[in-house]
């Protein structure tokens, strides 16, 4: 049996597999995959250790978190029930979960601004350091009709707060924040134009009807504690969106689809009606649904939440089996492209009802009803819906600990809470946070800052070795000598700019494959609806209500992926023009290979090359400056012209007339083609609008070139009054002395934050 070692630092993102001298992750395929979080890639971890290691048993010691060595034992489960040749044992070696490394962190940049190097005192680090902290997560809960969502999201605050009629009641999006140090929900309400005009410092359920009826509010700011989801430092956001079917806002459809598409993958809890799957307004959504789970590996899986509502509905004493239901939505799904999705039977009513009643409020008729027939969910196995979740083992053990409390103590109310199955959801949240989401900020926010200590680091380092090495010295004030004359000159510099000039971006290549999926198959599906001479007038309000509604969507649809194609294909041009940046500075150093062994001065040099983030923040910064005016630059400016008008009254009086049958080669004319025609427009737009986004780039790092130069020419002049003298170099050194061991100890630190700590002794 082959022996492995496996350790993954979700902090680092860093992966390291060894069997004995052998470094796996460095010499073999799996090397692809050692700067990516696990969760992209670990279905193809088993795969390919069979392939490289070429043996049947293998032994994986795993040093980690608990949350990453649960994933791994599923997938492994998955692949030996595949693969009944293979035989894995894994063990687990525990490490600390994370405590506060937030509140270390700021420590450490409070120590940042307080110490001996200047440039780690630059406002802009704590600027852009508490950007990313207090940057939000978002979990999106959409749902159609009927599905009880916003009685799932009143059942996560224990109260009533969103208007939950049995009409479609969502008509706003609602943003609550979560912040568990006050009592009270607060509300701020804005109109289309992003301007508040109404505020409430105790908001309640009427307030919110109020909001909904209101045409001027287009989003409503909430904030109040959500008591279940520990966010800590998460800035949690509950996004409460109105449904596909909702007609009140094209917005708020943009909205739903933009996140489900989003690469920062922020969670969507999507509620279905356990009694009611199959709706039109589902398929459009649930197939970009599909679409994003089909790519990012298992955190894409794992991002998407399905709760299905309603389940305490199905009667077992009728020979109604939940479990059947739960297949019926699993088929549902696959249907739609969705393979394996997380499946959560609900009944939030349930759960709402018993925290309403926990937290001492008054309770209707209705729900005082409901709260009776929690015997159904104490006497009924089969209505223990916690145990139907795809929760992992060890939120699994938790659950059941607490219901063995409950019980344990004759608490009736707590135990049918967590049979409800809203908690089982809450953990599944819980677990996102924790695997994902908080790993990610603190990556973030390290990155802010990181490579300026690098930097130091490597000059520093320098400083030792050409103190050390009276050669190098020399050769390195020479080399300095020579890049400086050519910086001043400038030649190179023209010529990159000259290059990146003509550097080109075939813009219409990257709207071939949306232009197919629009108008090869979507338009094409609704023309084939309206293939036939005539229908029945009647027919025809059915055929044209439905298309109204698909067409509404499909434009939605389609401008988030041009929206999306706009922002890739501007990061794609930003790396482009970084790599060729990097060899612009290659080129100016080259000289230097066969002469300088020492390779901190190099680092010390291109550490300012800003990465594609960096870039394209400075370059949206640049845009609001060149505005000249006070107001931020807007980020939801619309390049595109969403059509408002359906012509079913024009059709009524123009080709209906008071006619039983109604021509639809006419209706073709009049409804459906000025709207393919609205969106060949928008897709030109879009076109024109990326031209024109890409030529401000290029502009605007054309200038870029000549600051990174400026600073460049700083670090050499460093660099070269450092090897001028030996003797001056010593002296500093000495003087130094005290900020080196300043910044040795600000590395240690910052490792330990991001280092994992075994538990000594414990294994798994």
């Amino acid at each position: 049996m082959v022996k492995i070692w496996m350790k993954y630092n979700p902090y680092k993102v860093e992966t390291s597999i060894q069997m004995e001298a052998m470094n796996i992750m460095e010499e073999t395929k799996l090397s692809k995959f050692k700067g990516d979080r696990l969760q992209v890639w670990i279905e193809e971890l088993f795969p390919l250790l069979e392939e490289v290691l070429n043996e049947s048993q293998i032994q994986i010691t795993f040093v980690g978190m608990r949350a990453d060595y649960e994933d791994v034992v599923a997938i492994r489960n998955v692949f030996c029930s595949e693969h009944s040749d293979m035989m894995i044992e894994l063990e687990h070696v525990p490490v600390q979960e994370a405590s506060d490394k937030f509140t270390e962190l700021e420590d450490l940049v409070d120590m940042m601004q307080e110490g001996p190097f200047e440039a780690l005192r630059d406002p802009k680090i704590r600027h852009n350091f508490d950007k990313a902290l207090n940057s939000e997560f978002e979990i999106a809960v959409i749902a159609t009709m009927s599905s009880g969502k916003s009685t799932l999201i009143n059942s996560f605050l224990g109260r009533d707060l969103m208007p939950s009629k049995n009409e479609a009641c969502t008509a706003k999006i609602s943003r609550i924040r979560n912040n568990d140090s006050i009592e009270n929900f607060s509300a701020v309400a804005y109109d289309q134009n992003h301007i508040p005009f109404k505020s409430i410092e105790d908001a309640t359920v009427e307030d919110f009807e109020d909001f909904n009826d209101d045409p001027k509010i287009a989003l409503v700011e909430i904030e109040g504690n959500i008591p279940s989801i520990a966010s800590g430092k998460m800035n949690l956001v509950l996004v409460d969106t109105p449904g596909p079917n909702n007609s009140m806002d094209g917005t708020h459809r943009e909205h739903t689809f933009t996140v489900i598409k989003s690469d920062d993958k922020p969670m969507v809890l999507y509620v279905l009606n356990a009694t009611q799957l199959r709706t039109d307004d589902d398929f459009t959504l649930l197939k970009t649904v599909a679409e994003a789970m089909a790519v990012g590996g298992k955190q894409s899986k794992d991002r998407f939440i399905f709760a299905v509502n309603k389940a305490d509905c199905f009667d077992p004493e009728k020979n109604e089996h939940l479990s059947d239901a739960i297949e019926n939505v699993r088929t549902y799904l696959e249907q739609h492209g969705i393979k394996n999705p997380n499946i959560y039977p609900v009944s939030a009513q349930t759960a709402k009802v018993i925290r309403k009643a926990q937290n001492n409020y008054d309770l209707t008729r209705h729900e005082r009803q409901s709260l009776q027939g929690i015997d159904l969910f104490l006497e009924e196995e089969s209505m223990h819906l916690n145990e139907y979740a795809p929760l992992s083992p060890s939120l699994k053990d938790n659950i059941s600990r607490k219901i063995e409390v409950a019980r344990a103590n004759g608490d009736e109310q707590t135990e049918a809470l967590y049979y409800s199955g809203v908690p089982s959801v809450e953990s599944a949240i819980n677990e996102y946070l924790d695997k994902y989401a908080l790993t990610s900020k603190i990556t973030n926010a390290v990155n802010t800052f990181k490579r300026i200590v690098e930097r130091e680091q490597f000059m520093q380092n320098l400083q030792e070795e050409l103190a050390s090495n009276e050669e190098e010295r020399k050769n390195v004030h020479a080399a300095m000598e020579k890049i400086e004359a050519q910086l001043v000159k400038g030649n190179q510099a023209q010529e990159f700019k000259k290059k990146i000039m003509k550097l080109d971006f075939n813009v219409g290549e990257y709207f071939e494959e949306i232009n197919e999926k629009v108008f090869g198959e979507k338009i094409n599906e609704l023309f084939e609806k309206m293939r036939d001479d005539r229908i029945r007038k009647t027919e025809a309000d059915i055929l044209l209500y439905k298309m109204k509604k698909d067409l509404v969507i499909l434009q939605d649809d389609a401008m988030t992926d041009l929206q999306i194609i706009i922002d890739t294909t501007s990061r794609k041009k930003a790396e482009q023009y970084l790599k060729e940046y990097q060899k612009y500075i290659e080129g100016i150093m080259d000289f230097k290979v066969n002469s300088i062994n020492t390779g901190n001065w190099e680092k010390a040099i291109t550490a300012d090359i800003p990465d594609i983030d960096n870039l394209l923040n400075d370059f949206a910064y640049s845009e609001r400056e060149v505005v000249g005016v006070r107001s931020v630059r807007n980020e939801k400016k619309k390049w595109y012209k969403p059509w408002t008008y359906f012509m079913s009254r024009t059709i009524d009086e123009d080709v209906y007339g008071d006619v039983e049958y109604v021509n639809l080669q006419e209706v073709r004319e009049e409804f459906l083609e000025p709207v393919v025609d609205s969106l060949r427009d928008n897709f030109a737009n879009a076109q024109e609008f990326m031209k024109g986004e890409l030529a401000s780039l290029q502009t605007f790092f054309i200038n870029e070139i000549d600051r990174l130069d400026e600073v460049m020419k700083k670090r050499v002049l460093e660099i070269k009054e450092l090897a001028e003298n030996r003797s001056e170099l010593e002296e500093e050194l000495r003087q130094k002395q005290n900020q080196k061991e300043w910044l040795e100890q600000f590395v240690l630190k910052l490792d330990s934050v991001l280092e994992l700590e075994e538990r000594v002794g414990v294994t798994q």
